[in-house]
C-alpha cells in the first residue's frame, strides 16, 4: 500500500487487513501514519496496547467510523 492516510483518519477507528493469504488484520484507533506503517491502539480484555503495521503488510486500511467536517 505504501502511501499516508487522510489526517482526518487520526484518532477515528479504522480496519487494516494484511497482505497474507489467509487474511487477518485489526480494527483500532489510528494513532498514527508514517513513511514505516501505521500506529494502532486495539483494545483487548487486559487493556489498551499499540500496534505498529508496517505498510509492506498492509493490503488495505478502511475508515470505520463516519469523519465529521
Amino acid at each position: 500500500m505504501a502511501a499516508y492516510l487522510p489526517d482526518t483518519w487520526r484518532g477515528r477507528r479504522v480496519d487494516v487487513e494484511f497482505e497474507r493469504q489467509d487474511g487477518g488484520g485489526f480494527e483500532g484507533i489510528l494513532v498514527e501514519d508514517n513513511e514505516g506503517g501505521v500506529r494502532l491502539e486495539i483494545v483487548e480484555e487486559a487493556g489498551p496496547r499499540t500496534l505498529f503495521v508496517p505498510w509492506s503488510a498492509v493490503r488495505y486500511a478502511e475508515l470505520l467510523d463516519t469523519p465529521t467536517r
